[in-house]
């Protein structure tokens, strides 16, 4: 698989990057976003067990590439007083000091359930790993730190390490190659799993190291092979799913951003299949189809909580 068009990963961190911005600001401007005293950023945590805003790397890597963002293109989009090169070193710092590493590896547990998704801690995420390798590499363009290149190493090297050995890559019956959002509960999150494989990119870019473009490029191969499973079409509503497991169609959001996550997977392998597909999943987007997703996800809802009481299997819808 050649691809025709050249990607730094330096330049700066493309993938769905307008949504992070938003999103970002969103939830510094709700209150669930906050920073502790270095500048780290925290999440609201809704667990009464748990205080009541938390470190979450994956959150302290997203914010890590949207100030990588604005520093090279210099824009303060956040409209922060903090030095953006200041914000990225708090960020790293932090995922410095509460890595794990074993068998040469690097990674980050998740100290905090998320029963929607049967993750008891402690417990992993890909994509989580995927972003931190992003960030990582990027902080090292930045420093020129040994420290960050030899961290990133042993995060990729993750990343190339099936489940069954304690890695990151999920290898399935059909020899498709998956990254999981949420490590252990058996789910295929598409938008955890793109952000994985983007990370695995970043580091082939980076490192020149043609093992990681071949991983990338199966990962390319397994989206050909079952981006029809997330296309969601009970009777005559379309949309798109969240999860294999659950097949859950997701909001408006989580939808828009399955489409930009092919565009922006689109824009550097110029395969076409990506392209037809988020076409297609941009022409769902229209009021009465709409309508038709939210009185289906609705009545799918009422059908799945009433099989619960009634202690039987759910059904497939």
């Amino acid at each position: 698989m050649v691809y025709t068009l050249t990607y730094r990963y330096y330049d700066k961190y493309v993938l769905h990057k307008d949504w992070l911005i938003k999103n970002l600001l969103f939830s510094i401007q709700k209150g669930f976003v906050v920073f502790d005293k270095n500048n780290v950023v925290m999440t609201k945590n809704d667990d009464p067990n748990y205080p009541k805003f938390i470190h979450h790397h994956g959150g302290a890597a997203n914010y890590g590439l949207v100030r990588y963002n604005d520093l090279i293109e210099n824009t303060n989009l956040l409209n922060s007083k903090v030095d953006s090169r200041v914000a990225i070193d708090s960020q790293v710092q932090w995922l410095v000091k509460n890595k794990v590493d074993k068998d040469g590896m690097s990674f980050w547990y998740y100290t905090f359930p998320v029963p929607v998704h049967d993750c008891k801690p402690p417990w992993k995420s890909a994509m989580s790993q995927g972003l931190i390798l992003s960030l990582l590499v990027r902080a090292h363009h930045l420093t020129k730190n040994k420290e960050l290149s030899e961290l990133a190493e042993r995060v990729a090297v993750s990343m190339k390490i099936p489940t069954s050995k304690g890695g990151f890559l999920y290898i399935d019956s059909k020899d498709d190659y998956w990254y999981q959002e949420y490590m252990g509960n058996c789910g295929f999150v598409l938008n955890g799993f793109i952000y994985a494989m983007w990370g695995v990119y970043d580091y082939y870019s980076y490192s020149n190291n043609e093992e990681y473009k071949m991983i990338f490029d199966r990962c390319i191969q397994t989206l050909r092979h079952n981006l029809k499973r997330y296309d969601w079409r009970p009777g005559i509503a379309k949309w798109t799913v969240y999860d294999l497991k659950d097949k859950n169609p997701v909001n408006l959001l989580y939808h828009k951003l399955h489409i930009s996550l092919l565009r922006d997977l689109y824009m550097i392998t110029k395969e076409k299949f990506l392209l037809a597909w988020a076409d297609r999943w941009e022409s769902y987007i229209y009021q009465p189809n709409m309508l038709l997703v939210n009185i289906t996800k609705h009545t799918r809802a009422q059908i799945l909580e009433l099989f619960k009481v009634l202690g039987k299997v759910s059904p497939p819808l």
